[in-house]
């Protein structure tokens, strides 16, 4: 028969941990309703200026062959900005991204890897791989701030041709019940990055950008990619939280079930002990009266 202060002490253990999993539960479902917000708010900025971007690469006339920022660069190394987040207990997120980043790592010459979040940074270091930048604290706050700093370090290093291409790995949010890694190009921009956008305005006249279409363009680049990094760390910071959501659905569902099989593991052990004392009693009351 197992011990009764050792069960009780079992099911208090499982009890307290339940009401922690059902508190991040909770905490996780408010924090996605507030990141999915504003993956709504910034899309709607960024199907504008894709739209635009669309327009001036498509329809005019004018040649944007010198544009830096469409020419592939000879030379350069490859950059890899991988998302993950700062604290566990969020299922299978964090390996997601970071086995995806690992496969487009191995097949590159040479890359050079940013990390975000102490998970991928911890797991880079793991398998032999110091990364060149590191960020922390963007997964529980994803802000503008941080996107336009990130952005300053990879044009930096782009526009003194020490890299020839940035990638990004995140989790792209599909819904609450969906997150998919992936791995997108950030540099240099090609026609069919725009393909998925419609055009704002049809028109079949040529138009006319002040000073002009190059500088028009050359400006509105470092606003894309600034507003596509904040996309991808609110989509990232969403699909976490949905993960985490989800894991501690699951673990608080499990310590429900544990909850009840030791209570009824108690009650029997209880009610085995009060039959026992019973039989005892009555067996020392057989044994007096045979006695007399």
């Amino acid at each position: 028969m197992k011990n009764m202060s050792e069960l009780k002490q079992h099911l208090y253990a499982v009890e307290q941990t339940r009401q922690i999993t059902n508190a991040m539960y909770l905490l996780s479902t408010s924090n996605m309703k507030k990141s999915m917000q504003n993956i709504g708010y910034n899309l709607m900025y960024l199907q504008r200026l894709r739209a635009t971007m669309k327009d001036i690469l498509s329809k005019t006339k004018r040649s944007l062959r010198t544009s830096p920022y469409i020419e592939l660069k000879e030379g350069g190394r490859p950059l890899y900005f991988v998302i993950t987040s700062d604290k566990g207990l969020c299922g299978g997120y964090n390996s997601g991204v970071f086995n995806l980043a690992m496969k487009q790592i191995k097949n590159s010459k040479d890359p050079m890897v940013c990390s975000l979040g102490v998970m991928g940074t911890e797991m880079f270091i793991n398998h032999g791989i110091k990364p060149d930048y590191t960020w922390y604290g963007a997964s529980q706050k994803p802000s503008l701030i941080l996107a336009r700093k990130i952005s300053e370090e990879i044009f930096d290093h782009y526009n003194k041709s020490e890299i020839s291409e940035v990638y990004i790995v995140y989790t792209q949010y599909v819904n609450s019940a969906v997150q998919t890694p992936v791995c997108k190009r950030l540099l240099p921009l090609l026609r069919r990055d725009f393909m998925d956008i419609e055009y704002e305005y049809k028109y079949s006249a040529e138009p006319v950008y002040e000073p002009s279409v190059e500088k028009v363009f050359e400006e509105m680049v470092p606003q894309y990619v600034i507003g596509f990094i904040y996309d991808v760390l609110m989509q990232s910071a969403t699909s976490e939280n949905c993960a985490r959501m989800s894991a501690m659905q699951n673990a608080t569902k499990n310590a429900d079930e544990m909850i009840s099989d030791l209570s009824s593991e108690v009650n029997a052990v209880r009610q085995l002990t009060i039959t026992n004392e019973i039989t005892e009693i009555a067996a020392a009351s057989e044994v007096s009266e045979s006695a007399r």
